[in-house]
């Protein structure tokens, strides 16, 4: 029983490490952001539908991933600061 604060509080300091689904949802969008504002001069021809449609997919991919894989807090806040897709493909 004298372990058990101890233990408590290192189960409560991971806990908080993990990214939660609104960090992940925040990772989704800097996603589309990065994908839209890179787009190439061939992608930007085709129908703004199709475009929202594939930034959608990579949205959805990005916190899928994020959730399953269970991104750290830390990891994610360093993404959110990438200024280019090749910076967050490294995250």
């Amino acid at each position: 029983m004298k372990y058990l604060p101890a233990s408590m509080f290192v189960f409560l300091t991971l806990a908080g490490c993990a990214a939660s689904d609104e960090d992940c949802a925040k990772l989704g969008d800097k996603f589309v952001e990065l994908y839209s504002g890179e787009l190439s001069e061939d992608s930007k021809k085709l129908s703004p539908r199709v475009l929202e449609n594939a930034a959608e997919a990579g949205r959805e991919e990005v916190v899928d991933q994020c959730k399953k894989q269970k991104f750290s807090r830390a990891s994610v806040e360093r993404c959110l600061t990438a200024t280019s897709m090749n910076d967050f493909k490294k995250c």
